[in-house]
């Protein structure tokens, strides 16, 4: 499933928006117009567009709810990922919960198809500087089309309301300068779901894959723009942990998985003071 490439209506996601929604999915699974969940929530919305209906779906790319629809109304139903969030970080003040959003937000098969494209193709083949326009050429370019709004990605990654704090992206004059996620070892068991859940949705019956399928199949990293280097370094973290084994007596190097992600979602917020 792909979203419209202007599935945001110009807007980017907005954390307390989100908070709204997977707080409301937690209550009701009701079917509701996008006016009724503006009225609970307080989310705004209008007529022809408004902020609702593009945080549903960044919601749903973001893999915290599943949506069901029925003529104009929504029924919005948390994820087992959702119940943990609603259940660690309700409000979503937690960086790490932030971070998770981001990157389910661009993994190689988010249905945010422009989120998904910059950051496991362009990023990766023309660097962590973009002009703007160059950005934007591209875009059209990939998606076929004659122009292109990137203000809701600018938006993501720059503004407090949504998630500007992870400083990712820095824009100077006309240039994207985008910045690489530092691991950190409190994140470890995150790192671990992302990589596991990924893992059992796209190779199901594997427990063993080589580390080019976990870069270039899974993505493993690309949304946090992490080099082999970085993404050898979580590996050893994870199989101290005993989460994966690596067996470098192979070439290439092959990564046996040990545990489920089911196991390791309870544990993703289990390091936070």
């Amino acid at each position: 499933m792909q979203f419209s490439l202007n599935f945001h209506q110009t807007f980017a996601p907005e954390k307390e928006a989100i908070a709204q929604l997977v707080q409301l999915a937690s209550k009701t699974n009701d079917y509701l117009s996008k006016e009724e969940i503006s009225a609970i929530t307080t989310i705004p919305t209008g007529q022809r567009s408004g902020k609702v209906e593009p945080n549903i779906m960044y919601c749903q790319a973001m893999r915290l709810i599943s949506v069901h629809k029925k003529g104009v109304a929504y029924s919005i139903r948390l994820t087992p990922l959702g119940e943990v969030i609603v259940r660690e970080d309700p409000f979503f003040t937690e960086t790490l919960t932030h971070w998770l959003c981001h990157y389910n937000l661009c993994t190689l098969k988010s249905p945010a198809t422009m989120w998904s494209y910059i950051f496991n193709t362009l990023i990766p083949s023309a660097g962590l500087e973009l002009e703007q326009q160059f950005l934007e050429n591209a875009l059209c370019k990939h998606f076929n089309v004659s122009n292109i709004n990137t203000t809701p990605l600018r938006t993501c990654y720059t503004t407090e309301k949504s998630f500007g704090n992870l400083g990712i992206l820095e824009i100077e004059k006309q240039k994207c300068i985008f910045r690489q996620h530092q691991p950190n070892r409190v994140f470890r068991y995150l790192y671990a779901y992302l990589l596991i859940s990924e893992w059992e949705e796209l190779f199901p019956n594997q427990t063993e894959l080589t580390y080019d399928h976990i870069k270039k199949e899974l993505g493993f990293g690309k949304p946090f723009i992490w080099d082999d280097f970085v993404i050898m370094d979580i590996l050893d973290t994870l199989q101290e942990e005993r989460i994966v084994l690596i067996n470098r007596q192979l070439s290439p190097i092959t990564i046996v998985k040990q545990v489920s992600s089911e196991m390791l979602l309870g544990k993703i917020y289990s390091f936070l003071i």
